[in-house]
């Protein structure tokens, strides 16, 4: 979970994400750049390898459960 603060980078491998709520988030990468997500329940998403510094922009906790892929 994810929660509404939240100022250090993490790192995953390439992973699938399940959103088991909705969530509107923000993600900031090392070189500065950042995106926003917007997601519903049941939503499934691939990421690429990467570092990111995760920001919840809702005004709750979402869930999601990410299952890093193997190399």
């Amino acid at each position: 979970m994810v929660r509404a603060i939240s100022r250090r980078c993490t790192g995953h491998p390439a992973s699938v994400a399940v959103f088991l709520t909705d969530a509107l988030g923000r993600f900031t990468y090392p070189d500065g750049r950042s995106e926003e997500i917007s997601t519903k329940a049941g939503d499934v998403i691939f990421m690429d390898a990467t570092v990111h510094d995760p920001e919840n922009l809702g005004n709750k906790p979402f869930e999601v459960i990410a299952i890093e892929l193997k190399q």
